[in-house]
C-alpha cells in the first residue's frame, strides 16, 4: 500500500514537471511574421528580435528584401505574441534626398504582414521606412499603395 502511494506521488510530480515544461515551451515557441518590400527601387534590412529582448543586439532572424519581394521572419513570442522588428533601407536610395537611412522599430503580431510602402523623413536628416501592418498577405504592392514610393509624416 505504501509503495502504491509512493509511486502515485512520483507520477504526480513527473506529470507536474512535464506539464510545466510544455507550458514553458509554448511561451517560448517561435512565431512568424512576414515582411514585403513595396518601396520602389530599394532594399530593406530587417531584424526580428524576441518579444522580451530588451537589449536587441543579436536578432533571432534577419535578412534583406529587395523591391517586390517578401520573406518570413521568426522570433520567440515569449507569451507576448509578437516580434520586435527593425527596418532600415540599405545604401542610400536616391529618393531619400541624401538623408541617412535610419532604423524604424515596430512590434508585429504573429502571422501579420509588415509592408514597406515608402519612406518618411522623421527628422529631415534621416530616411525611415514607412511600414503598414496588414492582417493577411497582400495580393500585390499595387493593391497596398498603388505605385509605392514616398510617404511623409507619421507611419
Amino acid at each position: 500500500m505504501d509503495s502504491q502511494r509512493h509511486s502515485r506521488s512520483w507520477m504526480l510530480v513527473a506529470s507536474i514537471v512535464l506539464a510545466g515544461g510544455l507550458a514553458a515551451g509554448k511561451a517560448r515557441a517561435d512565431i512568424y511574421v512576414h515582411v514585403m518590400n513595396c518601396a520602389d527601387m530599394s532594399t530593406v534590412k530587417v531584424n526580428a528580435y524576441d518579444a522580451k529582448d530588451g537589449v536587441r543586439t543579436t536578432p533571432a532572424s534577419s535578412g534583406e528584401i529587395s523591391t517586390g519581394n517578401n520573406e518570413q521572419f521568426h522570433c520567440a513570442g515569449e507569451g507576448k505574441g509578437y516580434c520586435q522588428m527593425q527596418f532600415k533601407f540599405t545604401g542610400n536610395p536616391d529618393w531619400c534626398y541624401s538623408n541617412s537611412p535610419d532604423w524604424l522599430g515596430k512590434h508585429v503580431d504573429s502571422g501579420k504582414w509588415a509592408v514597406i510602402t515608402g519612406f518618411y523623413n522623421q527628422t529631415e536628416e534621416t530616411c525611415d521606412p514607412a511600414v503598414e501592418v496588414l492582417d493577411s498577405q497582400p495580393t500585390s504592392c499595387e493593391a497596398v499603395c498603388g505605385k509605392c514610393r514616398e510617404i511623409t509624416g507619421d507611419d
